[in-house]
């Protein structure tokens, strides 16, 4: 029961990161000024595309697309190890 409980949230945790990473991303494309949830958002996903950021090509920052690929990557292993213990 735990288990279950530990497999959901961690999956939980990991869409809300990939929703904030995409979020994110939309409103420094399409927002003309700072939002509030701009800057809200930017606090929660810089630390996690700050290990990310050698990954510009040029004006390009691809940093996002490579953090939704880990991200997406460690929920994988994360959610495994979990059900295992199931």
């Amino acid at each position: 029961m735990m288990v279950q409980f530990l497999v959901s949230f961690v999956s939980i945790l990991f869409n809300l990161l990939f929703w904030a990473v995409f979020i994110s991303v939309m409103l420094s494309w399409f927002s003309r000024g700072r939002t509030q949830l701009g800057v809200w958002l930017e606090q929660i996903v810089r630390p996690v595309l700050a290990p990310f950021r050698w990954a510009r090509i040029g004006m390009l920052d691809f940093s996002p697309i490579v953090a939704l690929l880990v991200l997406d990557f460690l929920r994988g292993i994360v959610l495994q190890l979990l059900m295992r213990l199931l």
